[in-house]
């Protein structure tokens, strides 16, 4: 059997355990998105995910087999949607290029990188800023569909921008 312990030690681990549950009842929630920013995202074309809010233009940034580059109509609604994010507040993402299983691994992780800065380029013109791990080529590694048809295909060669809370 165990000697009780003092009163005075007692105490203190009592109050000490109660500090603690009261510090961590006072810690800030995470930060989130306000309800301003939800709404330009929305406004955007941007869906909440796992991930983040992640684009969803009707015509997705879609490419064209071994192509990286955007065509201007393209360009400028990328612009636009990096502008309206900025003016709320919101001033990165992390961009993510991807291709079809068409070709070597080495030369899709190539052109993945290349189409993912094609998308982050008009977003730095119009104001966002990035970290060079923010701008990433996937390659084929990440397929939303079947490399086995030229629908599946076509699906794949495209390139997601994800925004998610930044750290307070």
């Amino acid at each position: 059997m165990t000697a009780p312990l003092p009163q005075k030690i007692r105490h203190f681990l009592v109050a000490a355990f109660a500090a603690l549950l009261a510090a961590c009842q006072s810690m800030p929630a995470p930060a989130g998105f306000t309800p301003a920013q939800i709404a330009a995202l929305q406004s955007q074309g941007f869906v909440e995910t796992d991930l983040g809010w992640a684009l969803s233009m009707p015509e997705r940034l879609l490419f064209p087999s071994n192509e990286s580059a955007l065509p201007a109509e393209q360009q400028q609604r990328i612009g636009d949607i990096a502008a309206k994010l900025v003016s709320v507040g919101i001033t990165t993402a992390r961009v993510e290029g991807h291709t079809d299983s068409t070709g070597t691994s080495a030369y899709n992780l190539t052109l993945s990188q290349a189409r993912a800065q094609a998308v982050a380029g008009p977003m730095q013109a119009n104001g966002m800023r990035f970290t060079a791990d923010q701008i990433v080529g996937r390659g084929e590694t990440l397929p939303l569909s079947s490399n086995a048809t030229p629908e599946g295909r076509q699906d794949n060669r495209r390139v997601v921008v994800i925004v998610a809370p930044q750290p307070q």
